[in-house]
């Protein structure tokens, strides 16, 4: 078995990398043959120039161009997650899948936007939802779905001053 990569990459920069690769080894094969390093005139015109700061801009709008991998269940794990979402969906029981983005109804009347973070069966049977809400990173809530007003988040336009569209967490809890 092959082993496993830290992080898989994705994105345009992962393009602009094998393009870099492709471009040292036509180099490095010219230089093995006593030619000369410098690159031919087609090939100089497909590099450009660009400053650290717009990188970094780019970056900043775009994210990175890495996801890490979701570690994956061990037997036992799996087992247990697939027994819980069984009886849950016997019950009829709201299933929310782990990294779902979701927007759930707090006593203010606005919606909260959170990212499901896990699922387990609670001490009356009854299937709850490991929540984190958007700038509350590190801060879990446990949420029987069936019992909250939610919706699936949808992906919403950043406005040009780079805040967050969506309801404001700051100071503020949901209740839930």
């Amino acid at each position: 078995e092959a082993p496993q990569a830290a992080c898989v990459h994705e994105g345009g920069g992962v393009e602009r990398r094998a393009a870099h690769h492709e471009r040292e080894r036509q180099r490095r094969q010219r230089e093995a043959a006593g030619g000369s390093t410098e690159p031919a005139a087609e090939e100089a015109t497909d590099v450009e120039a660009v400053s650290a700061a717009d990188v970094l801009a780019g970056v900043e709008e775009s994210g990175p161009n890495y996801a890490l991998p979701t570690a994956r269940d061990g037997r036992r794990e799996r087992r247990e997650r697939l027994r819980v979402d069984e009886t849950a969906k016997q019950a009829g029981h709201t299933i929310v899948e782990t990294g779902t983005h979701v927007e759930i109804l707090g006593e203010q009347g606005l919606w909260w936007p959170a990212t499901i973070a896990g699922r387990e069966e609670d001490v009356d049977g009854r299937l709850v939802h490991e929540v984190e809400y958007d700038g509350c990173q590190g801060e879990q809530y446990w949420h029987m779905l069936d019992d909250e007003q939610w919706r699936r988040a949808t992906a919403m336009p950043t406005p040009a001053n780079g805040t967050n569209a969506a309801a404001s967490t700051e100071g503020e809890e949901s209740g839930g």
